[in-house]
């Protein structure tokens, strides 16, 4: 499982190293998760260490949540006004991750089975 959380890491490192270099306008998080998907792609297969590692992660997602949504409870006064475009953002956001993640979910189990 520590080889697993290794690359996890060593691709969190590489994006965010990519991410100061270049002034890239996107998250180093994100550009290291997009580099681990496209070295997955490539590789083909998923060691059990790293599902092992993703699995204790995505158990603990929620964890990472919370904290923001408590942060906006403590914003008051300085989000009157800014509701519907809070709510319009979460939810857009929310049901573009749900429709890709299905979409990609289809197209990696077609993928499998040939």
């Amino acid at each position: 499982m520590i080889r697993g959380f290794t690359q996890i890491l060593f691709f969190w490192m590489l994006g965010e190293s990519l991410h100061y270099l270049t002034d890239i306008p996107v998250s180093g998080s994100v550009i290291g998760m997009l580099m681990l998907f496209a070295y997955l792609l490539i590789r083909g297969t998923v060691t059990e260490q790293l599902e092992r590692s993703s699995q204790t992660l995505i158990s603990q997602l929620s964890l990472l949540l919370l904290p923001g949504g408590v942060g906006l409870f403590f914003l008051g006064q300085r989000m009157e006004g800014q509701w519907l475009p809070l709510l319009t953002a979460i939810i857009l956001g929310s049901l573009l991750s749900i429709v890709f993640s299905l979409v990609l979910m289809r197209w990696l189990v077609k993928r499998q089975e040939q």
